[in-house]
């Protein structure tokens, strides 16, 4: 009886046409697809084959994620100024279809006087909310902000950031999200200390504080210490989804020792961490990458200092091998740097004379936002509107 089953599986699977096949293969979630390849072997190389990658990224595009619901899109822009003039962080909320009404935001008071380099701390907001950043030698600003309500709180200082005579801390900002089991808004970062003194440091205290973990919850409005190790960020692209902060890191551990690049992920709820290394293909030393949230996918976008650029999504954390390259952009003239992404696979890039643009990935065509931006300065944040208080306790 199994045996004629299984005939008649293998018959039905045969007799299935390509066409209809490919139709249902290309909107299954992109973990189960890579789990279907062991069904038949000609759908373990489905990414090989041009008609169903084609089908895949069409649904790909046109699938309206429900993650993007009522959002819209945000640009943290950095100038770059000539001689003599200071730097400026300007924040424009972007609307319209090809995003032609451009508004400028107004930075929260903090910031008033100094909005050079503000960093956003995640490319997507939480409940209404943003986590604003800003390193200025020692001054360290941290500030939970709802650009809606235009309500702020000023995160307060670490306890731990002068625990040295001898010692004066670097910080590294990873991420800011949501812990849905305590209903906790949580900031984390890396602390790292170097010797200022001429003084010789003692043994002990070196040890004590060389590096460090800390994490602040909104709840209790204080800063706690992690007794963890894992890899830090690598640049300023973190993200934050569904509890679970995520940024790319070539930091083997703490002590910062070159490693392969790899996906750091962070539970916000259990306050663990989970890496996924990139695949082979993926690790070239001209290779530069973007750590992005395409259409609810995690992303890298690839590029070699060329106008070739490569897309791959991921389809299961820890999992290297479900790395998927999904598009290839090429050429792309004078395009050098990706921004981030918007909500219907926008691309957003800077070129060569810094003129930010954007990409449709539907259409192929490039237009120009009508705005500069400085290197390695700008970012693309997806913002949802929320008139619900900062932490809604």
């Amino acid at each position: 009886m199994e045996k004629s089953m299984g005939a008649t599986n293998a018959k039905v699977i045969n007799h299935i046409p390509e066409d209809l096949a490919f139709s249902i293969l290309s909107k299954l979630p992109l973990k189960s697809l890579k789990r279907f390849g062991c069904v038949r072997r000609s759908w373990a190389l489905l990414f090989e084959n041009l008609h169903f990658l084609n089908m895949y990224r069409n649904y790909f595009i046109s699938n309206n994620h429900s993650y993007y619901d009522g959002t819209s899109i945000l640009l943290n822009q950095t100038n770059n100024p000539l001689s003599g003039e200071a730097f400026h962080s300007t924040l424009y909320l972007l609307s319209g279809e090809r995003f032609e009404n451009m508004v400028k935001l107004d930075w929260p008071p903090p910031f008033h006087e100094d909005d050079s380099f503000i960093e956003i701390l995640s490319k997507t907001s939480v409940n209404g909310t943003l986590c604003l950043a800003q390193k200025n030698g020692m001054d360290l600003k941290c500030l939970f902000w709802n650009p809606t309500t235009d309500e702020f709180k000023i995160i307060p200082s670490s306890p731990f950031l002068y625990q040295s005579p001898y010692m004066e801390p670097t910080v590294n900002f990873n991420g800011f999200g949501y812990d849905h089991v305590r209903d906790d808004y949580k900031v984390l970062r890396w602390l790292c200390f170097f010797n200022i003194t001429d003084v010789e440091v003692p043994w002990e205290d070196y040890l004590d504080v060389d590096a460090m973990w800390e994490i602040y919850s909104l709840r209790s409005n204080s800063w706690t210490k992690l007794d963890i190790e894992m890899p830090t960020s690598a640049s300023n692209e973190k993200l934050h989804v569904d509890g679970v902060c995520h940024w790319w890191s070539i930091n083997d551990d703490i002590n910062c020792y070159d490693s392969p690049p790899r996906l750091v992920s962070f539970d916000l709820c259990n306050e663990v961490f989970l890496t996924t290394h990139l695949s082979s293909d993926m690790i070239d030393p001209l290779n530069i990458l973007h750590l992005t949230l395409l259409n609810g996918f995690i992303a890298f976008i690839i590029y070699d200092q060329t106008t070739t650029f490569h897309i791959r999504i991921l389809g299961e954390l820890g999992v290297k091998e479900s790395w998927t390259k999904v598009f290839i952009l090429e050429p792309l003239p004078s395009i050098e740097h990706p921004i981030g992404a918007g909500r219907k696979g926008e691309i957003f890039f800077r070129k060569d004379d810094d003129e930010l643009v954007w990409f449709d990935l539907s259409t192929q065509m490039i237009e120009e936002l009508g705005v500069k931006g400085r290197e390695h300065c700008c970012h693309i944040v997806i913002y949802k509107d929320s008139l619900l208080p900062i932490g809604g306790f």
